[in-house]
């Protein structure tokens, strides 16, 4: 249920992004507070995973199918907001690193499904994790930057916190691409070492 809600809550949240994007320059105030609703609702969609993942462990209820949706459904939500983000709001900086996550993302993906056709499994290395989590934090203080920039002037909001989340979506979302890279050389060289 957990695993569901968090991809059915993938698209609306890039619905979200859109509206607020469209919102953004005939009102400030109504993108600044659709931002915060799609931070919030992206930081809830995020917890799912955790909570997803203690529940079946806790209630020893792991199953290869409950892992394999577990881990689309985390690249259902990274992918439907960073499209909806590249195309509405994100620098060209943080395109291309997009790009090279989303990329990377395919590519282990089409690895895994070629080599389980062989009877063979790619397990998730460790950084593979880390990168998930760095563009998980990346996206919320995206999020986070986008709702803070519109609403500051009516929050009264002081400027460094906006370019602080500015900053740490940069920085997030720039760690995400390097691991995604690194992480994806380690997946081809342990493919390559079992022949």
């Amino acid at each position: 249920m957990l695993t569901v809600f968090r991809i059915a809550m993938s698209p609306a949240i890039a619905a979200l992004v859109l509206w607020a994007a469209n919102e953004t320059y005939a009102d400030r105030l109504l993108a600044g507070f659709i931002y915060t609703l799609c931070l919030l609702l992206f930081i809830l969609a995020a917890l799912t995973d955790w909570l997803d993942g203690y529940l079946a462990r806790k209630l020893d209820a792991v199953t290869p199918l409950g892992a394999a949706l577990d881990h689309s459904a985390d690249k259902v939500l990274i992918t439907c907001v960073l499209v909806a983000l590249a195309y509405a709001a994100l620098p060209l900086p943080l395109v291309a690193a997009s790009v090279i996550i989303l990329g990377r993302d395919v590519a282990v993906a089409g690895l895994r499904e070629g080599i389980a056709a062989q009877g063979k499994t790619l397990p998730v290395s460790s950084l593979g994790k880390w990168k998930a989590a760095a563009e998980m934090a990346g996206v919320g203080a995206f999020l986070a930057f986008q709702a803070s920039a519109l609403l500051a002037s009516a929050m009264s909001m002081p400027v460094s916190v906006v370019l602080g989340l500015d900053w740490a979506a940069r920085i997030l979302l720039w760690s995400a691409a390097v691991l995604a890279l690194i992480s994806s050389a380690q997946y081809v060289a342990t493919l390559l070492k079992r022949g």
